[in-house]
């Protein structure tokens, strides 16, 4: 499925790359899009997983912030997400799975930010409106670049943003 555009790929390629049988994977997910929602789901557990680490590390601002971006345009380029070609049946159903994780990312991130404002290390609140903002504009450029088969520069992107995002927050 990152080989090639979603309404290309069959159930038939997923099985015989994965060597296994059609019995099997059809025990498990009940279409290719029935998989990509469980592979959207991983990525989404395991980035609220490591923000939970991340956010809970003795470390400075900067750091923490720029591991949790590091993290959140990883788990994105790990799921295959050109989200203008999957077809009607899995649009709806994957784009609403992104609003949940995008959502419970701004739950962390927002909690972690209202921690620093706290403590004085920030001049104003996190407004949650602009985090949604923020956190969907970093996953249509992450989708984006990895519809156009530029998944690398996602890894040039964090430079860049993170001196904005610590400037925003800070």
């Amino acid at each position: 499925m990152q080989q090639s555009d979603f309404g290309s790929v069959r159930v038939s390629d997923v099985i015989r790359a994965a060597g296994m049988s059609s019995r099997s994977f059809y025990d498990y997910f009940e279409s290719k899009e029935a998989l990509l929602l469980e592979l959207i789901h991983e990525a989404g557990r395991g980035l609220v997983s490591e923000l939970d680490a991340i956010f809970a590390a003795a470390l400075p601002v900067d750091v923490r912030t720029g591991r949790a971006l590091a993290a959140y345009l990883a788990a994105f380029a790990g799921t295959p997400l050109d989200l203008e070609r999957l077809g009607e049946s899995a649009s709806a159903p994957v784009q609403k799975l992104l609003r949940h994780y995008v959502r419970e990312v701004g739950t962390r991130v927002a909690a972690e930010l209202d921690r620093e404002y706290r403590a004085g290390r920030m001049r104003r609140p996190a407004d949650p409106v602009e985090l949604e903002v923020l956190l969907l504009g970093l996953l249509g450029l992450a989708s984006s670049r990895v519809a156009d088969g530029r998944r690398a520069e996602l890894d040039t992107l964090a430079p860049t943003l993170l001196p904005f995002l610590v400037r925003v927050w800070s």
